[in-house]
């Protein structure tokens, strides 16, 4: 695991798929509204990098899965995080193999960085309950793909809570594809 530059922050998250429908009713209720894009890179078979962009700031960044019990549509993982310049960003984007020199680490025998694409975001705040975080909904654009997902970090304790707020909004998460990550639904669609 490469650590050094990384800040971590721990995501416990509810993440699940909704519908155009669904994502339009929060959406005349957000607020905080920015575009992001991703671009995914694979170094290893365990390693995958996002390479991000949020208005003027830009990331690499990546995910580990903590194993711990999981509840449905609940995620448990640590993201690291490293702020670079634009002109990183560029250097990257032209240059994927110049990710290794950025994470500190010498090639890996004969791998080559393997670029998997990119995905843009459209992602928006909503407040559902004052005295928890707000969601954040996200329209994704890929591969000539759009889908729609919700994505609420919470604390483990406020699980049930939070399974009930979003029910009252008609999202229950039982009857739909939860925890499916960005990178894993832009790298199975079957979109050229």
């Amino acid at each position: 695991m490469i650590t050094d530059n990384f800040t971590t922050n721990i995501e416990t998250e509810i993440k699940v798929m909704i519908t155009k429908a669904e994502y339009e009713n929060l959406f005349a209720k957000a607020h905080n509204i920015f575009s992001q894009i991703n671009h995914y890179y694979k170094l290893t078979d365990e390693l995958c990098i996002r390479l991000r962009k949020i208005n003027n700031e830009f990331f690499i960044q990546y995910k580990v899965n903590n194993n711990t019990e999981q509840l449905i549509g609940l995620k448990d993982k640590t993201e690291y995080s490293m702020n670079i310049e634009e002109a990183d960003y560029i250097i990257i984007k032209n240059n994927p193999n110049a990710l290794w020199v950025y994470l500190g680490k010498s090639k890996i025998s004969d791998s080559f960085v393997i670029y998997k694409g990119s995905l843009e975001t459209l992602r928006a705040n909503v407040t559902l309950d004052s005295s928890m975080r707000d969601i954040e909904i996200d329209m994704n654009s890929y591969k000539n793909n759009i889908d729609y997902e919700l994505e609420w970090e919470i604390d483990k304790s406020q699980y049930n809570k939070a399974v009930r707020i979003l029910k009252k909004y008609g999202i229950d998460i039982r009857n739909r594809v939860t925890g499916l990550s960005k990178y894993k639904r832009l790298t199975e669609s079957n979109a050229c």
